[in-house]
């Protein structure tokens, strides 16, 4: 045999290089989505109580082919279980230390999240940081852009809070 046989036959060998399951997504983003799906429910009838609406709305939910077409929230919703159960695949794929230390972030940051979701101000702008992470809606139309004239720049018009003076 001549060396350059032998090089290309121990390569044919040896295995692939193992590849590492693509990376998990931030722990703060998970705990978000997750405290952000678990405040706002799929169905007004998953809060509790146990009427018959909410049991038609749970059976609509369970066969999405009964699902009425005006059921808006559930197909928003739609995305963050999806995010979540992509997560939850991923950390499937993990070798046992990588889950623990993705657990153990995860636990931290999910307490974070539930912390700071207890002030307002805090939950509008963590759930604007949901809904900004959705994709956006494929246009149907043309769209028609209307402008204040007395706006000088996007969001004039926003009302401003401002904390005490104290505190600048």
């Amino acid at each position: 045999l001549k060396p350059s046989q032998l090089k290309s036959s121990s390569s044919a060998r040896s295995p692939p290089p193992r590849q590492r399951p693509p990376a998990a997504m931030d722990p703060f983003l998970t705990a978000n989505l997750q405290a952000f799906a678990a405040h706002h429910p799929s169905s007004p009838g998953d809060r509790g109580g146990s009427s018959g609406a909410a049991a038609g709305s749970r059976r609509s939910a369970s066969a999405p082919g009964l699902r009425s077409t005006g059921d808006l929230a559930a197909t928003r919703r739609n995305f963050e279980r999806r995010k979540l159960l992509e997560q939850r695949r991923k950390r499937g794929c993990m070798v046992f230390l990588d889950r623990m230390e993705a657990d153990a972030n995860r636990k931290t940051a999910l307490a974070h999240v539930s912390e700071l979701r207890q002030d307002p101000q805090q939950r509008l702008a963590l759930d604007r940081a949901v809904e900004r992470m959705r994709p956006t809606p494929v246009p149907s139309g043309p769209i028609v852009a209307a402008h204040d004239p007395r706006s000088l720049y996007q969001g004039h018009d926003r009302k401003m809070t401002w904390a005490p003076l104290e505190c600048y």
